[in-house]
């Protein structure tokens, strides 16, 4: 293992077929793909240590792979600390400065009139997010804030499975505009199947979606990071989901004061 991560070593110094299977995490860590290895490598460039890992699966005595509910008594046995992986991916979020603005615009929307158009990259994914503003955020008093997560199925082919009907995006531009101050953050999906992913939860419903916590997780925090980079402090949410709870908003020096249906 020792020859498998060190940086000088190649092929021809580790002996194949063994019982060690390498792998190699994602550029990104934990916020790219909610997975051990990338949570391994996380702790180990936390630590200020060399960026790779050993990881093991612990069993049952029946052969079956321990749950949370297993592993705490296995932990306090023997005197073990236990991490979960959204926790990880929490902590990254609130220290790690992920986004950079690269561009702005003033544009004029064909339902809503003129916004300033912000354009972000995160540090993580191949991707941009984009903002659009309207007023001044810095001044006192609480943002109207829209943080959406764009789907393609329902924004851009109006594919709503009965959801709300039709795209919230152009209904929040307009409660901004009348507001004549707030934000809309748009969060583009990059995961690479992202839809054969909805299609199979539509199949088998019943089957959880892998990652979807997580990467809700993710969405939250890079919403948020580029909501503080503009400035927004004190916010009412436009939202439909009123009795979400948005863990962890604070921590970026966030305040949801309120919320308000988009109608």
């Amino acid at each position: 293992m020792a020859a498998a991560i060190d940086p000088t070593k190649g092929a021809e110094n580790i002996v194949s077929p063994g019982h060690v299977f390498p792998l190699v995490a994602r550029d990104g860590g934990t916020l790219v793909r909610a997975g051990h290895t990338e949570a391994s490598i996380d702790l180990a460039r936390l630590a200020g240590l060399y960026p790779a890992a050993v990881i093991c699966e612990i069993m049952n005595d029946d052969g079956t792979m321990a749950r949370m509910s297993d592993l705490v008594p296995f932990a306090q046995r023997h005197g073990l600390k236990i991490g979960a992986i959204d926790g990880l991916i929490a902590y990254r979020l609130k220290n790690d400065r992920i986004v950079r603005q690269v561009a702005q615009l003033p544009v004029t929307s064909a339902t809503a009139g003129p916004f300033m158009l912000y354009v972000f990259e995160t540090t993580v994914e191949p991707g941009e997010h984009i903002a659009l503003v309207k007023g001044d955020l810095s001044k006192p008093g609480r943002v109207l804030v829209r943080v959406h997560a764009v789907d393609a199925l329902a924004d851009l082919a109006g594919i709503i499975d009965g959801r709300e009907s039709g795209s919230l995006i152009d209904k929040a531009m307009t409660a901004i505009a009348k507001a004549d101050r707030g934000v809309i953050v748009l969060i583009r999906d990059l995961r690479p199947k992202s839809i054969s992913q909805w299609v199979a939860s539509r199949l088998h419903p019943a089957e959880p979606v892998d990652g979807s916590r997580e990467r809700r997780q993710v969405e939250i925090g890079i919403g948020s990071q580029i909501l503080r980079h503009l400035g927004v402090g004190e916010m009412t949410l436009l939202t439909n989901s009123p009795a979400h709870v948005y863990n962890g908003v604070e921590a970026f020096g966030l305040t949801i004061a309120g919320t308000r249906r988009i109608e």
